[in-house]
């Protein structure tokens, strides 16, 4: 049996729960503890501050999905993410351009650092790479564990930044409907799980923006699915060729025994992560995506109560039940009082004919987004069922 050290005697000490120090520790003693890894998140930059923030956990020992990949797979994947344990209390060495920190995961294996330049960063929006390492051995003989992440550096010059929810906003979920939901969690995986209609096209003429302006709009993805999830919906934008963003997601809630309740909760967190992005940004002017499954036009209410002239349109997607679709009415018309137009639309054209008479985006962007919405509508979904799951669903 493996030796509790000092060092994991204090990572249980860090742990979040009872049933959470027991797991780590029967692991730990039986030799079950796999090696960790740091998974880093996108992080972001003003072009003088940066924020950085990432995760410390086992190796989940995740393929990138495939073709045909069978139920059992998906399945064993979706499992994977929800076993695997996050490391409390370890350090990590983040460390960018000339400036370097060490940061402490908290309960949850989640680390986050703040780094403040004297001079701007290039001015040209564009990618740079932050490098970390892992200080601490959690298992015998784990050797030398590195990793580079993206930091995105918005431009100053940018005029438009955009906050979109995931779940039923940019790809087909199921929120409130259970069944439906739990049956995509177990039989899909990046691949096989759909955006809606014309959402990639329409994501990236957001993001290009007007021919105009002097650099592209960063796009800001806020939602309710837990930081488990989170390389099923970065492969799940790159398949679909939804331009890439910062993922900013809520801590894990939930066990493998309840991962089918993920994106649930109050989402009262998504407006302190809105209210984040509004301060770090305090130049740019947004426009918020949601759907009206859950509170976002409730949470985008809020912030452009708090945040006045800076929310230039809200688009919330009209799903779930018929009163809700009432609720989201009642708040559009608190938005008209504000002066900020709030439209409830049933599919992506009608948000991007407004972001076009708006200026959001640029009339070269509509032919790809017509394109994209009738290859969406026409598109059979070779790969939606195996002969294996169907006999699962029947």
């Amino acid at each position: 049996m493996a030796i509790i050290n000092k060092t994991f005697r204090y990572i249980l000490r860090k742990a979040k729960s009872p049933f959470r120090r027991a797991r780590l520790w029967l692991k730990k003693r039986l030799g079950w503890l796999g090696v960790p890894t740091i998974e880093p998140y996108m992080g972001f930059s003003n072009g003088r501050d940066v924020y950085i923030t990432g995760n410390v956990m086992e190796d989940k020992g995740l393929d990138k999905p495939k073709p045909g990949q069978r139920l059992r797979t998906n399945m064993l994947a979706m499992f994977k993410r929800y076993v695997s344990d996050e490391i409390s209390g370890v350090r990590v060495r983040v460390s960018f351009h000339d400036q370097s920190e060490v940061v402490e995961t908290d309960e949850l294996g989640i680390f986050h650092c703040f780094f403040e330049f004297d001079s701007d960063l290039p001015s040209e929006p564009h990618f740079e790479t932050a490098y970390y390492e892992l200080l601490d051995e959690v298992v015998e003989n784990q050797g030398e564990i590195k990793v580079e992440g993206d930091i995105l550096v918005v431009s100053g010059e940018a005029p438009l930044g955009v906050v979109s929810d995931i779940d039923d906003t940019v790809m087909v979920s199921h929120s409130t409907n259970t069944l439906k939901k739990l049956k995509l969690m177990l039989f899909k995986n990046a691949r096989t799980r759909v955006p809606f209609e014309g959402v990639a096209a329409f994501y990236r003429a957001l993001r290009k923006g007007n021919l105009g302006q002097k650099g592209p709009n960063p796009v800001f993805f806020v939602s309710s699915s837990e930081w488990n999830l989170y390389d099923l919906l970065v492969d799940f934008f790159e398949y679909r060729e939804i331009p890439a963003g910062p993922l900013l997601l809520q801590e894990l809630e939930h066990s493998i025994f309840q991962f089918w309740k993920s994106g649930g909760g109050n989402h009262e967190h998504k407006l302190e992560k809105i209210r984040f992005l509004f301060s770090f940004f305090p130049h740019l002017e947004f426009v918020l995506i949601g759907d009206s499954g859950q509170r976002d036009p409730e949470i985008y209410l809020q912030a452009a109560r708090e945040y006045p002239h800076r929310v230039k349109a809200v688009y919330i997607r009209c799903i779930g039940k018929a009163h809700k679709n009432r609720q989201t009415l009642e708040v559009a018309s608190e938005m008209e009082k504000l002066d900020v137009p709030m439209l409830l639309i049933e599919n992506t054209e009608e948000a991007a004919r407004h972001a076009l008479m708006n200026g959001y985006i640029d009339p070269s962007s509509m032919p790809d987004i017509a394109r994209q919405l009738e290859e969406d509508h026409n598109f059979t979904f070779t790969d939606t069922f195996t002969s294996e799951e169907a006999t699962v669903s029947s």
